[in-house]
């Protein structure tokens, strides 16, 4: 987490006064040597500005770069913090292989084959309404069938003299009905 973003200072060498290995008489010149030759290096180092600037809040032009400068100047390795990762060499959209375009020939010719398939379809389509209509019709046939054969199943009692009618109460009268010969 702590390479996340690059500091300017180094606090691997702070000595805070603890006794540790900084104080010691015994590594002076050790010490002087080490120095001198982290002085030399910083001298020697060139820095080298990338050709964009980096999207980082607050990145100021006199930190070092390091690992080669990639074609728009973002790095990989040290300053990332992910060792694995590649400098990019290209952008990511120049890497996607384009789809070529059809000819007209088979443009004529896909459009063609839709056109035979919606017909198709639309013949098929056709045919079950069909089918369903002449089902509906059948269905219907059989019922108008089946009651008349009810009817006619039906015990029957003729009425001949007009005073039983009278005699009738109307909820009795209209359960009658009149039966053709």
């Amino acid at each position: 987490m702590a390479n996340e973003v690059a500091n300017p200072i180094d606090f691997r060498f702070l000595d805070e006064g603890l006794g540790g290995p900084l104080n010691n008489p015994k590594n002076k010149r050790k010490r002087r040597e080490d120095e001198e030759e982290r002085a030399a290096e910083e001298s020697a180092m060139e820095i080298v500005q990338p050709a964009k600037k980096a999207a980082i809040g607050g990145a100021t032009d006199s930190k070092p770069v390091y690992g080669k400068p990639t074609y728009d100047g973002t790095l990989a390795g040290k300053v990332s913090g992910r060792k694995w990762k590649q400098p990019k060499t290209c952008r990511a959209a120049a890497l996607k292989v384009t789809g070529r375009k059809s000819t007209l020939e088979e443009l004529n010719r896909t459009r063609e084959i839709k056109k035979a398939y919606k017909a198709r379809m639309h013949e098929l389509k056709e045919q079950i309404r069909l089918n369903k209509r002449a089902k509906r019709e059948q269905v219907e046939l059989r019922k108008k069938i089946k009651h008349e054969n009810e009817i006619r199943s039906q015990p029957v009692q003729r009425i001949t003299n007009p005073k039983t009618l009278k005699k009738m109460s109307k909820k009795q009268r209209k359960l009658l009905r009149v039966i053709p010969d």
